[in-house]
């Protein structure tokens, strides 16, 4: 594979030099939050932007989501780039002239950050376009948080208008800066929520919930990392290959804030990288319930409420991408993945059932700066150097696989 034929260390250049802008609009973005679902005020940013590049513009695709369309000079392939848009109900902690300005929202999972270097790329391609064989989608989606949002924006139609051929996102975090990380197959975990409702007339419904929540978290096989050593030591169990496809991870909420009748008492996320596992799981989930309720003479209805598939990366398409993570000035190291990361979930994985699909995990963390970029944490932050790291690895990756992939 002929990998001079995308010029690396000028899109990196270029990239620099939209340093300034990234940051800005990135801080721009986090100063104002939506939640899944609401993500109006992004949306119009995105799409107004996509129009000042000249690419044709497609917006309310599945809700708020925007699909630019940037055609190349040359034949070739349909590819997209997702960027999600999305913010969390976090409230953050934070003394940055950029926290948010959003009571209880904040982008603690970098969206802000991804809506960024997506228009970056498109920057950078849409000055590349008399290289650019074929034609790039920029897919900015709504409610991804919330895993809404890939399903609404397949069901409006975006596959079937545009039939792409690959499909390729970043995604922040805590990797150190300059570096990105690649699975080559199992990349996240899959999940499935039950919602759980209690019977126990009399009882100390408080001390039922509290006790099953503990026991239903106990099937758990690993605990999420908490800092920036227990992700580095997960990321080094990732690459050696530890049986992580194999992990449990169960959390709990009780929900005593419905009136006297809620829908549920208990809401239960179970997350496994391999849905094989599913049927065991289940079976030790209303074991689990069984011995609890029997304690307080009570019993319960369970119901699987929502599921989403675990992720996949394909590895062709991985290893058609290589060539632009390992040349492009900037990424000081490529980790390639051999187990998955079993505590997320991402709506992408619906995209990968029908589509190629490649997730990039970009190094946001900076150790000497304190900065642990924990997704989900309320002092979320990133390195916003790796701003320009991912700009980079978007627009190259998205330009040599232009020239090669069919």
């Amino acid at each position: 594979m002929d990998t001079t034929q995308v010029p690396f260390s000028d899109l990196f250049a270029e990239a620099t030099a939209l340093r300034e802008t990234l940051v800005a609009l990135r801080r721009d973005l986090h100063v104002h939050p939506e939640l899944s679902g609401d993500e109006r005020r992004t949306a119009g940013r995105v799409a107004s932007r996509l129009r000042e590049l000249g690419l044709e513009v497609e917006e309310h695709v599945g809700g708020h989501g925007v699909v630019g369309v940037l055609q190349g000079a040359h034949p070739g392939p349909t590819l997209a780039y997702r960027a999600d848009m999305d913010a969390l109900p976090v409230q953050e902690i934070s003394d940055r002239s950029y926290a948010s300005l959003v009571l209880g929202v904040s982008h603690a999972c970098g969206h802000d950050a991804h809506v960024a270097m997506a228009l970056g790329a498109a920057e950078l391609l849409a000055g590349l376009r008399n290289d650019l064989h074929g034609r790039v989608l920029f897919v900015f989606q709504p409610a991804e948080e919330s895993l809404d949002g890939a399903r609404a924006m397949i069901e409006a139609g975006l596959l079937d208008r545009y039939t792409p051929a690959a499909l390729l996102a970043l995604h922040v975090s805590p990797l150190q800066v300059g570096t990105v990380g690649i699975a080559e197959d199992r990349c996240l975990a899959g999940m499935e929520e039950f919602h759980v409702r209690f019977y126990a007339p009399g009882g100390d419904l408080e001390a039922l919930f509290s006790e099953a929540a503990a026991a239903l978290q106990a099937l758990s096989t690993h605990e999420g990392p908490r800092d920036a050593a227990q992700f580095e030591a997960l990321a080094q169990e990732m690459e050696a290959g530890s049986e992580l496809d194999r992990a449990v991870f169960v959390s709990c909420w009780p929900n005593l804030d419905e009136g006297e009748t809620p829908a549920h008492h208990l809401l239960v996320l179970a997350s496994m990288a391999d849905f094989d596992l599913r049927p065991a799981l289940q079976r030790e989930i209303r074991r689990t319930l069984d011995r609890v309720v029997d304690r307080y003479g009570a019993t319960y209805d369970l119901a699987v409420t929502f599921v989403n598939p675990p992720l996949r990366n394909a590895p062709a398409l991985v290893a058609a991408i290589r060539p632009a993570l390992e040349h492009l000035p900037g990424v000081e190291r490529v980790r390639l993945f051999r187990d998955p990361y079993p505590f997320s979930h991402e709506d992408l994985a619906l995209y990968a059932a029908g589509v190629p699909t490649a997730f990039v995990w970009l190094g946001t963390a900076n150790a000497t700066r304190g900065i642990a970029s924990i997704l989900h944490t309320p002092d979320f932050d990133i390195d916003e150097d790796a701003l320009v790291t991912g700009t980079g690895v978007a627009a190259a990756a998205l330009l040599h696989l232009s020239k090669v992939w069919r």
